[in-house]
């Protein structure tokens, strides 16, 4: 019958489903000394696990398969009971990186995990309840002899960490060359928690959300080099969530610049080429540059003259087409055209102004404000020798009260944003002109403001990447990047 007279825990048809567990969520973890047995009053520092709500929970599986037979990924509902009954409390799709707590293919399921939850459950340190989940599904699929151990990683991320599936193609650093093997200075900070300003927002407000994330490096795939990871699917190390400031903007820009090919530098292009055997196919580079050389000798006494002007005007170092027209009347065409030189990197500015109006939330805003100055400063090895990468944000607009931890929450009426470093990150302590600080210390108002900057251009494709339209030839109502 199951616990509490909610029966056993769902598992639809073709799911791989645990066993009923039970986890104490919101738990703090202290340290107190206690005596060993044994000794004569010596004692030992030992972490106990100090309150916390149990929570009764189970999982089920379903596994998603590739172009052939292999498993491609998988989806794992987590149920609990709340109410005396069964009910999906929380959504992963990812093997347990990340997780969500609304799904339309369950309604009702927003309402169902509670704070404790849902924060152990997006804790970027593998919480109790992580691991006792994760632990119940690797039980199961460790008992599924369909299931090839390379194709575990697939369906639960820790079997990653077990070394099961092997590393991916395309990395062709050498081990020692991998960041992780370089040990961090020691107090450098890798989790930095959630925070938001106002501590009282309204539910209905619509939001920034910043996601700091590890930062991850391209790896060279043939000539060119492999995309990152989906940016939805990466567990974020902290986040802080504010109200969406005024004045915000984009600017999409392409890099073009003037260029000019005289004549002459097009016939010794052309011959060049020839040389090379690269402009005798039809519509290839011939097309491109003509037939430079039967110009040449329709326009013989022309040709001859400005030659012979550009010889003159080299000898004495003076400008060729300067000389031609002070002479000839006449300077060479130069073939004036705007040409495609290559993308841009978006940069984005905010600027915030927090005013705390309660002790709690001054320690609120000056988090954040450290979770920023922290996030975005180098890393140092314990050798000093080198420095790492900073970590990089997820950056989202948020409307309507929509799930911030939702990857499709993403409002369709502002950009969207790529992956990117904060660049710069200045704050005034007095934006009222004058010092003003409460009893407590903390200043009456801060005013921070956020320089960002994109980590890679925005293409044609990536527009259309995401969109269940992709094959449509009409526009989808979003604006997208």
């Amino acid at each position: 019958m199951g616990l509490f007279g909610a029966g056993d825990p769902p598992c639809p048809a073709g799911s791989i489903c645990s066993g009923q567990a039970r986890t104490f969520v919101g738990a703090k973890k202290v340290k107190v000394l206690e005596n060993i047995p044994g000794s004569q009053g010596s004692q030992r520092e030992v972490v106990k696990t100090k309150g916390g709500t149990g929570i009764y929970h189970a999982t089920a599986t379903t596994i998603t398969q590739g172009s052939g037979t292999e498993i491609s990924g998988s989806e794992t509902v987590v149920y609990i009971i709340k109410d005396n009954k069964w009910q999906p409390a929380a959504i992963t799709k990812d093997g347990g990186k990340t997780y969500t707590f609304s799904d339309p293919k369950y309604p009702g399921m927003n309402d169902v995990a509670g704070a404790a939850l849902k924060n152990d459950l997006k804790s970027t340190k593998r919480s109790d309840i992580q691991k006792n989940i994760d632990a119940g599904i690797q039980k199961k699929v460790d008992k599924e002899t369909t299931i090839k151990p390379t194709e575990k990683g697939n369906i639960i991320d820790s079997a990653k960490n077990n070394a099961i599936t092997p590393p991916e193609t395309g990395d062709n650093s050498k081990p020692s060359d991998k960041p992780d093997n370089i040990k961090e200075k020691s107090k450098t900070r890798n989790s930095f928690g959630d925070f938001k300003y106002p501590i009282t927002r309204d539910p209905k407000q619509d939001i920034i959300k910043f996601d700091m994330l590890k930062y991850e490096k391209r790896q060279v795939e043939g000539a060119t080099f492999k995309d990152r990871s989906s940016l939805d699917k990466r567990k974020g190390i902290g986040s802080v969530i504010l109200p969406i400031p005024g004045g915000i903007s984009d600017s999409n820009s392409c890099g073009w610049g003037d260029d000019t090919m005289d004549p002459l530098k097009l016939a010794a292009a052309s011959a060049a080429l020839a040389a090379l055997g690269q402009n005798d196919a039809d519509g290839g580079l011939k097309g491109a540059l003509g037939d430079v050389f039967s110009q040449i000798k329709s326009n013989n006494e022309s040709i001859k003259k400005a030659i012979g002007t550009t010889f003159a005007a080299q000898a004495v170092g003076a400008d060729a087409n300067a000389l031609m027209s002070r002479v000839g009347g006449m300077i060479m065409n130069p073939n004036l055209e705007l040409l495609f030189q290559g993308p841009s990197l978006r940069p984005f500015s905010f600027q915030f102004k927090m005013s705390p109006r309660s002790e709690k939330e001054a320690k609120e805003i000056i988090q954040i404000i450290r979770f920023f100055k922290q996030g975005m400063a180098p890393i140092r090895d314990e050798s000093k020798l080198f420095l790492r990468t900073p970590h990089t944000f997820r950056i989202k607009y948020i409307q309507m009260g929509n799930d911030p931890d939702n990857p499709d929450s993403k409002s369709k009426f502002l950009n969207e944003f790529k992956e990117c470093a904060l660049m710069g990150c200045s704050i005034q302590y007095t934006p009222e002109g004058n010092y003003a600080p409460y009893r407590d210390g903390s200043m009456s108002s801060y005013q921070m403001t956020l320089q960002f900057k994109e980590l890679t251009p925005i293409y044609n494709d990536d527009y259309e990447k995401d969109e269940k339209s992709a094959s449509s030839t009409s526009v989808p109502a979003a604006i997208g990047f």
